[in-house]
């Protein structure tokens, strides 16, 4: 790696620090520093890795960018670790093409599990590739830790797993295979007790209880645009088109291609009946990356340029975060003045609806506010018991988006309206909390 190389990821993280300070914590960043206050193994919405490296850095004073700093190095070692799987000569053109990924390159930004995923699929396929090379101790060690570590930083890992194996079936066939598997479950299964004893919340949560949305065209079309033009949006279509067209040379190469093809399959059978998010597939970028650049597309001067504009481009996006301009980006502006506006106005004990308000309340306010989730999806507060002073005193103030109750409005940053419903007593629909 050069000494420009190096400057130019520092630069980097410097930059993410600086800028992760400008904007306001996203309803999730404030869920799962709740969960980083409330350690465990395991989550209703997630495994607990997104948690552990927010506690992590909790050393540092309380701050969106305390919250943050784990994801924004975290970022920058997924790109060193992306280098050392290619060849020196491509690096500049590895760089550029992780920025040109709007998710990856925006996610250091955002303390969410999609970022550890992207790092854990990097580990993942640096041992995976030693592995396929050369069974030693090393390669061993590394794959035994990183599976179960890649399903602890989210739960989609597993189709990395699955597609690995599906690409190479003679894996089967080798002894030290059943001792990574054997240490990967061992070292899964502090997670797999808590699934346990919280009876499967969050697989019965996903594959039960989950609504589904009615078969729509335009969800399918939205999927497989998404999937096109998000490696690189302009580049997109040039990624997919050299990746389906080059065969592979190698057995990692052809656990690659599985996984990039199997997983926006998956997907996109599951878009008939569910509603899917772009970050999803976030962990893509890895695999997509190492593909393309076995070609020789990137000398092109039209590539070359196009590739260059596409990661400015997206670098110029991360600004957005800073201004409110944007409606979408309500999200991470005026919920600390908005907060202290409920405060005041309540003189109580704060009881929310949602996980999200209760969420933003309790990091701006610095104290607990619990969230009743009637009339809304379950979450991690359906775990979690509140403090019983919610539950034996009628002088609760709750903050609610629910029209059947009575209660002065007020209205949050993304131009919601809801309701402070002062002396509430939450025994009244306890009873009938779906």
């Amino acid at each position: 790696m050069t000494k420009t190389l190096k400057l130019s990821l520092l630069s980097l993280i410097l930059f993410h620090f600086c800028l992760a300070t400008l904007f306001e914590l996203s309803h999730d960043e404030a869920y799962y520093w709740l969960f980083s206050k409330n350690l465990a193994w395991g989550y209703f919405d997630h495994p607990p890795f997104v948690a552990v490296l927010i506690r992590f850095f909790s050393f540092l004073p309380k701050s969106e960018l305390a919250v943050r700093s784990g994801f924004i190095i975290l970022q920058t070692a997924t790109i060193y670790l992306l280098l050392k799987l290619v060849e020196p000569k491509r690096h500049w053109q590895t760089l550029l093409l992780f920025l040109a990924f709007p998710l990856a390159s925006l996610s250091g930004l955002l303390a969410l599990p999609d970022l550890p995923l992207l790092f854990m699929t990097a580990v993942y396929c640096l041992f995976l590739k030693r592995y396929l090379e050369k069974s030693d101790i090393l390669s061993i060690i590394g794959l035994s830790l990183s599976i179960p570590i890649l399903l602890y930083a989210k739960y989609h890992g597993i189709l990395l797993i699955f597609f690995t194996l599906l690409a190479l079936p003679k894996l089967l066939l080798r002894k030290d295979f059943y001792l990574i598997t054997f240490i990967s479950v061992l070292l899964f299964l502090p997670h797999v007790f808590w699934q346990i004893d919280h009876d499967f919340a969050t697989l019965r949560y996903h594959f039960i209880e989950r609504p589904k949305a009615d078969f729509q065209w335009k969800r399918l079309l939205e999927y497989l645009g998404a999937q096109v033009f998000l490696p690189g949006v302009f580049l997109g279509p040039v990624i997919w088109w050299t990746i389906l067209k080059n065969k592979f040379q190698t057995d990692f190469e052809r656990a690659l291609k599985f996984i990039s093809i199997g997983v926006v399959l998956f997907f996109f059978i599951s878009s008939f009946s569910k509603k899917f998010e772009a970050n999803w597939t976030i962990f893509l970028t890895i695999p997509l990356i190492l593909l393309t650049l076995q070609n020789s597309i990137w000398d092109k001067v039209i590539l070359k340029r196009t590739l260059i504009i596409t990661a400015v481009f997206v670098f110029i996006l991360r600004m957005l975060f800073v201004t409110t301009s944007v409606k979408r980006l309500n999200e991470f502006h005026g919920w600390e003045k908005w907060a202290n506006t409920v405060q005041a106005k309540c003189q109580q004990p704060i009881l929310a609806n949602t996980y999200q308000v209760s969420s933003k309340l309790s990091f701006y306010l610095d104290q607990p506010v619990h969230a009743l989730n009637y009339h809304s999806r379950k979450n991690q507060f359906d775990i979690w018991k509140p403090d019983s002073s919610y539950y034996l005193s009628s002088s609760v103030c709750y903050v609610t988006d629910k029209r059947e109750f009575i209660g002065e409005e007020i209205i949050t940053p993304e131009n919601k309206q809801m309701k402070i419903v002062r002396n509430f007593n939450p025994t009244e629909i306890l009873g009938n909390k779906p």
